[in-house]
């Protein structure tokens, strides 16, 4: 052991108090000797006293050497000695505390409800046991807060969120109230009101705050993405969201007239004449082309309006295919809805906030990546193009069947349909196989182009079939295109993960594999 003028290091092994001694030191000084922890000492000096004080189970410990022997004394500490937290520091543990209880409980409540099939009627008769121990769980929540006294720097907070667990409270009576009379439009609209009720609520609070209230991961990143807003800001989102409740509405419609099962494509047309098919996309036009955007949504404003433009278009189209009963127009019109390059441009463009809000379905997989993706190389770059191939090809593949068209209408709509996803996949495998991956990902990166490969396969398979009259053969490739998928979303390593969850991922609670594939193996 170094004899030289070196610093104390504490090297620290949790042991038993295994006994109680009596131990006489040179000096004629007798001390308590407790075995509380492994002391190494590289300072040795003869005769030198060196004290270094810790806090042990509420103890002060003290080293003293004494002719080389490393005596522990020991005496207890009061409690006033311990530094006193401060009020500050005791509310947030208990506001934090008060969270952490108010989360495993709706989580408990309405998490499985949150991940039911969905189907509207099972998910209303769902609510309708849930919501009721739910109310009674927030109104102890408030309770709990009310008996606090929050410091000022919190006292706006503070009243903030109970404000919002009293309003969450009234809209989970009214939504209570819809999902036992089995309103589905009403329950959707309460629905979308509780989302903007959430949202306002991380823009209203300061950051410190945020952290004491948002314990579960999807509430921190919602509070990521929405905190911090300004009043203006926050105003313009309600803007957006009340123009898609509009379309939310009449997609409502349809959804009800679609409830029941259909012989074909021509009898589900039947059903939505006189639905409002056609109108939809001007509802959300009107009410956002009239909203003021501040500064920061001014370009989320512009791509909105350029998108909702070709939606409004191509939605006359599908009208007017129901009307005339003609489910190609139909069905290609609603593919093209869905890849108009203004719509593409939207959905790769917008800020998150209005992402959230205007392509909901794609908003947590788009939701920006982390450094270790951001790396200004290889990673970056394929994640660009990932992402860009996600917009514009259904993560599965075009379901050419899904309106049980017959034979005929079939092989049109494919014949229609099919260049624009196999040049998406043309397009992707060319930039992905331009690409030098790392050492690390190689193996990953062979897959995906391997995936490419087989994918752009299935798709001119399904081209093929549609162009010899073989219904089976659209069929095998519709299924072929679903299993690459799933199969390559399955093999890629974790390192390879962050960078393709935009395309291969899926939403909580199963965030390393899409909803689409079914649980894990095994």
């Amino acid at each position: 052991m170094s004899r030289g003028k070196i610093s104390l290091r504490w090297v620290v092994v949790a042991l038993a108090v295994t006994a109680v001694a009596a131990v006489a030191c040179s000096t004629g000084e007798t001390v308590e000797k407790i075995v509380v922890q492994t002391v190494i000492v590289e300072k040795l000096v003869p005769g030198e006293k060196v004290i270094e004080t810790v806090i042990v189970e509420k103890r002060v410990v003290e080293t003293v050497i004494v002719e080389k022997v490393v005596v522990v004394t020991a005496t207890p500490v009061p409690a006033a000695a311990e530094a006193p937290k401060t009020a500050t520091e005791n509310y947030a543990a208990a506001v934090r505390a008060i969270r952490e209880q108010s989360n495993a409980r709706e989580e408990e409540l309405l998490g499985p409800v949150r991940n039911a099939p969905p189907n509207m009627r099972e998910l209303l008769t769902a609510l309708a046991k849930a919501i009721p121990p739910a109310i009674e769980g927030v109104r102890s929540e408030i309770a709990s807060l009310e008996a606090l006294s929050p410091p000022e720097q919190y006292e706006t907070d503070h009243e903030n969120l109970i404000t919002f667990l009293r309003d969450q409270t009234d809209l989970r009576r009214r939504l209570l109230e819809a999902s036992i009379a089995g309103e589905e439009l009403r329950a959707q609209e309460l629905f979308v009101q509780l989302s903007t009720l959430e949202r306002n609520l991380a823009s209203g609070l300061s950051e410190p705050f945020r952290e004491l209230v948002f314990v579960s991961e999807a509430a921190r990143e919602a509070g990521e993405v929405f905190g911090g807003m300004s009043a203006a800001e926050s105003a313009y989102l309600d803007t957006i969201t009340a123009g898609f409740q509009e379309f939310a509405k009449r997609a409502a419609v349809f959804g009800q007239r679609l409830q029941r099962q259909f012989s074909d494509a021509r009898a589900v047309l039947e059903a939505l004449q006189g639905a409002g098919a056609g109108t939809a996309f001007e509802a959300v036009q009107t009410v956002i082309k009239a909203a003021q955007p501040p500064p920061r949504f001014e370009s989320d404003h512009k791509l909105l309006l350029e998108s909702l433009e070709e939606s409004v278009r191509l939605d006359r189209e599908i009208g007017k295919a129901i009307e005339d009963l003609d489910p190609v127009h139909f069905v290609v019109s609603n593919f093209e809805l869905g890849n108009s390059e203004p719509f593409v441009r939207a959905k790769l463009g917008v800020s998150q906030q209005v992402r959230e809000i205007a392509f909901p379905q794609d908003a947590y997989a788009f939701r920006p990546p982390g450094p270790d993706v951001l790396d200004g190389g290889y990673r970056e770059r394929l994640y660009t193009i990932v992402r860009e191939f996600s917009a514009r090809f259904g993560r599965t593949g075009p379901d050419y069947l899904l309106f049980n068209l017959g034979p005929d209408d079939a092989f049109e709509v494919v014949s229609r349909a099919s260049p624009r996803f196999t040049a998406a996949v043309e397009n992707a495998m060319g930039k992905v196989t331009a690409l030098t991956p790392p050492d690390e990902l190689r193996v990953d990166h062979n897959r995906l182009v391997a995936y490419f490969k087989d994918t752009l396969a299935a798709q001119r398979q399904i081209a093929r079939a549609a162009a010899a009259a073989e219904r089976d053969g659209i069929r095998d490739g519709i299924a072929r295109t679903r299993e690459v998928f799933c199969k390559t979303a399955r093999g890629f390593s974790d390192a390879m993960k962050p960078v393709v969850f935009v395309n291969f991922g899926g939403p909580p609670p199963d965030r390393d594999l899409t909803r689409e594939c079914g649980p894990l193996p095994g």
